[in-house]
């Protein structure tokens, strides 16, 4: 009763946290580059694309391993895009030059686990600029890039080594890039900024199949806001349709695949504030970065916004931590709390937040064990543990709003090992929950993640 009575109190007093604030930063760390993309790895580690490194961190943000553009035979290579593979291993692109006196290009690298390079190539042309914004792995183990060539939007596919299948571009006037890019119903969609003869320029989504052929090209000719609109992110919303983004006072934007408007918002974010990342959180909510500027104390900063499902705000944070200047990217981690990237005034930086309750994988004795497998897992659970003697045991499932979803066990287990199996109800979406065994006298919580 007494450790049931301090989850519940616990509970009462996160849970209100989140109304007034941003969860605690566990640590923040800066490095001598600023930093892009970032995402977490099934081990629990932190991938980090960077200016001309790429490095790969444990969950307290020691690197593990690191690697710089000379290391892989190149003059310059900005890391803006990284991709952690279904196979293992990381895709990453950007722009980038092969040798000094080289022209921008696209260089598009494979790495291992461990950091090193299984090929590397490079597209482009003398005459222009490129320069890659987005990547999608394939369902055939391909690959799929929004860029810019020049001042037209250009999307490749790639086989899984990286060679060439396709490249389109598209824009008939003024500056065009694709800025994004999905994979949905065996075709693309890409989320481009330009015009066409029959649309004014602004954010346009594209529609292509899989061999490369423009299906149709839709316009927001009402995208709301206070100045011209420009796309900038996209990804796929929890509940199905996209999440779009424009970058400078941005709106988030939610549509069908056909980009019809569902719903909008404005993010908050003082004087001035630009997007640069969207992405979604395991609640079915959405998860913002970005800078805003001209608000006190600081002239510059970076901004991270959390929102529900619908586009109501729940936090907000700006961002002043290490003379943070911009976040750009900010994504949430399987036990519930975010990693966010981005640069200071003159260096990168890294600032990992706690789950936003405070029902988050710990240990109070190392008495009990506990195992899951597999995990993540898509139905099924297997919830091994180890007794130092037989007692009482209970075993729960939370979300992590610390709301009970489940109850898997409540018995008498005899000392040594034993094996429950976990079948998540059908109700249940994908996510991150905790499992929750419980004696008289001690507790042991661990997280899995629930794909569907």
């Amino acid at each position: 009763m007494r450790n049931a009575i301090t989850i519940l109190l616990l509970l009462f007093l996160t849970t209100t946290a989140v109304a007034l604030g941003p969860p605690a930063i566990e640590w923040e760390k800066t490095f001598g580059t600023e930093f892009y993309d970032i995402w977490e790895t099934q081990e629990g580690n932190i991938i980090v694309g960077a200016h001309d490194s790429l490095f790969l961190t444990d969950s307290d943000g020691d690197i593990i391993w690191s690697t710089t553009s000379t290391e892989i035979g190149w003059h310059y290579f900005k890391f803006q895009v990284v991709l952690p593979l279904s196979s293992g291993g990381f895709l990453a692109t950007g722009v980038g030059k092969v040798e000094e006196n080289s022209s921008f290009s696209i260089p598009i690298a494979r790495f291992t686990e461990e950091g090193n390079l299984i090929w590397l190539k490079s597209y482009g042309y003398t005459e222009f600029t490129e320069y890659a914004y987005d990547a999608v792995e394939l369902p055939d183990g391909g690959y799929a890039f929004a860029a810019r060539k020049g001042g037209t939007a250009w999307i490749l596919r790639t086989d899984s080594e990286g060679d060439t299948l396709w490249t389109r571009e598209w824009a008939y006037a003024s500056w065009a890039t694709a800025l994004g890019i999905l994979y949905h119903d065996n075709g693309l969609l890409v989320f481009a900024q330009g015009n066409t003869p029959s649309t004014s320029g602004g954010p346009h989504l594209l529609r292509y199949d899989l061999d490369g052929n423009l299906l149709w090209a839709n316009n927001f000719p009402d995208w709301p806001g206070t100045v011209t609109p420009g796309a900038q992110a996209m990804c796929e919303a929890s509940d199905g349709g996209l999440l779009l983004m424009d970058n400078y006072w941005p709106v988030i934007m939610h549509t069908d695949y056909e980009g019809n408007t569902d719903w909008w918002f404005g993010v908050q974010g003082g004087n001035q504030p630009y997007g640069y990342s969207l992405d979604t959180t395991m609640d079915g909510g959405i998860i913002f970065g970005g800078e805003q500027m001209g608000g006190p104390p600081k002239s510059i900063c970076g901004i991270i916004g959390r929102y529900d499902s619908t586009g109501n705000q729940l936090w907000h944070d700006w961002v002043y931590n290490s003379d943070c200047a911009v976040i750009y990217s900010v994504r949430q981690l399987s036990h519930g709390g975010y990693i966010a990237a981005g640069k200071t005034d003159t260096q990168g930086i890294l600032i990992k937040y706690a789950p936003e309750t405070g029902i988050e994988e710990s240990e109070a004795s190392s008495l009990i064990e506990i195992d899951l497998s597999p995990n993540p897992f898509s139905s099924a659970l297997s919830v091994g543990f180890d007794l130092p003697e037989a007692m009482e045991v209970s075993v729960s499932v939370f979300d992590l709003n610390g709301r009970v979803v489940d109850e898997v066990a409540s018995d008498f287990f005899p000392a040594g090992g034993s094996v429950l199996e976990w079948n998540a109800p059908e109700e249940l979406g994908s996510g991150c929950y905790l499992i929750r065994l419980e004696s008289a006298s001690e507790f042991v919580t661990r997280n899995c993640i629930l794909l569907r």
